[in-house]
């Protein structure tokens, strides 16, 4: 406990001459007796037991009454959790190819409600293995021939769930094809956009692009659309849907060795697209690889957390003041019953 008024408690001197004060007028004004040895080995009452009372209740609660002049406060030390989270696009490919299968346990769906399944433990958290993502900003946009903003950047993820849930590949033939690299940039534009606000403090930018197929559509080039993403400051981390790789070495019919296939053409550019801005880029090919594809990238983009010490200041003066009047009352109800003295 501190004290704004230190200087009040100069006033506690005043109470020791009061105090004297006092009882030089008591024995001023007491009635003298000529032998008092008469009085001796009679007991003392009840009510001479507690004559003491009534100056300490006085004395105790002027004392009281000093200290609440003095401006108690109390201070408290607490510790509060600032986080600053990540602002997210989520980059969903809706292109007919999407409704392919894809392993999913012991049997087979198709790629667009594996992906759908993967991105919603992404956001809200699977309580396994993905931990969602609480503290930042997310937002959708899907593509096929064009990039659409289905969700705009927002911390509702209750909503971005369900938008996720209502995705649907594209039935429109002049509308099919792969623009990722149109997602991208826009996806970039989004992102940018966020600088002008000053409530968003974002520790980082970050774009999770999906897609089963090569880019065949839409205004921009993979690479322009990977420098507009490096320039802004934005990681960009591809996942590409993809058969299941073979390790195994095997033997043709001429006598030789096959190894692994080489990366595809199209891996080796979204390869190039996430090293360019700072990402990865992975390959899934069933529901536990993809999975396992959004917890690395959970687990690489951490949410930043920062300690704030601060205190806490309440007054205490009601505490003194609220005693000291119960003091008081109980000064003045003895005095003026049961302990009332004359003089």
């Amino acid at each position: 406990m501190t004290f704004e008024n230190p200087n009040a408690f100069l006033l506690l001197l005043i109470l020791p001459l009061l105090w004297w004060w006092q009882n030089r007028k008591r024995k001023e004004n007491a009635i003298p007796y000529s032998a008092v040895s008469l009085f001796e080995g009679v007991q003392k009452t009840w009510r001479q037991r507690i004559l003491f009372l009534p100056p300490l209740l006085l004395f105790s609660s002027l004392a009281l009454i000093v200290c609440a002049l003095a401006k108690p406060t109390t201070e408290v030390i607490n510790e509060r959790q600032d986080r600053q989270g990540i602002a997210i696009e989520i980059l969903i490919d809706v292109s007919s190819s999407m409704s392919f299968s894809i392993k999913y346990g012991d049997k087979e769906l198709p790629r667009m409600e594996v992906a759908k399944k993967v991105v919603e433990e992404f956001i809200l958290g699977d309580g396994d293995k993905l931990s969602g993502r609480p503290d930042d900003l997310l937002g959708i946009i899907t593509f096929a021939r064009y990039p659409d903003t289905i969700c705009p950047m927002t911390l509702g993820h209750n909503a971005v769930a369900h938008m996720v849930r209502e995705l649907k590949t594209n039935e429109r033939m002049n509308e099919d094809g792969t623009a990722f690299a149109d997602a991208i940039a826009l996806a970039a534009a989004r992102l940018a956009d966020m600088e002008n606000n000053p409530e968003n403090d974002i520790a980082s930018k970050v774009i999770i692009l999906l897609t089963d197929g090569e880019n065949n559509s839409g205004k921009y080039l993979p690479l322009e659309a990977a420098r507009i993403a490096q320039s802004l400051g934005i990681k960009v981390y591809a996942i590409s849907i993809d058969s299941e790789p073979k390790n195994e070495i095997t033997r043709l019919a001429d006598g030789s060795l096959s190894g692994p296939p080489e990366m595809s053409a199209n891996a080796k550019l979204l390869e190039r697209i996430a090293k360019m801005t700072g990402g990865i880029y992975k390959a899934a090919w069933s529901y536990d690889s993809l999975q396992a594809v959004y917890n690395q990238i959970n687990d690489l983009e951490k949410t930043k957390m920062k300690a704030v010490n601060y205190t806490d200041t309440k007054s205490a003066f009601a505490g003194f003041a609220i005693a000291a009047l119960v003091l008081l009352s109980l000064f003045f109800f003895m005095q003026s019953t049961i302990l009332r003295i004359s003089p």
